[in-house]
């Protein structure tokens, strides 16, 4: 249901693409200030773009840019996000080639 109800306002907000459930990380904040420690839920998708398609940053990003399926692992050694492209090769059915290893 939560895919349902996010789907229309991605498509309403001018995005293209198909979004699919993937991953769903919880780390914790710090306190910081008045705000006590807590959880942090992520909810992450694999969105498979359209050739060309173009980014749009927002003021919450530092720097936004699409990666070949192979090339993730040269610009991250952080787990979660290694952890989400090997469930995306899985649910892709992508050969050890194709994703680089």
């Amino acid at each position: 249901m939560a895919e349902f109800a996010f789907v229309p306002w991605w498509e309403n907000a001018g995005r293209a693409g198909r979004l699919v459930p993937l991953d769903l990380d919880v780390h914790p904040i710090p306190a910081r200030g008045s705000e006590p420690r807590h959880d942090h839920w992520d909810v992450r998708f694999l969105l498979r773009a359209g050739t060309g398609q173009e980014l749009s940053m927002s003021d919450e990003s530092n720097d936004l840019r699409w990666f070949a399926f192979a090339e993730l692992a040269s610009a991250t050694t952080e787990e979660s996000v290694l952890r989400l492209q090997r469930k995306a090769a899985a649910l892709l059915g992508l050969s050890a080639a194709d994703r680089g290893a």
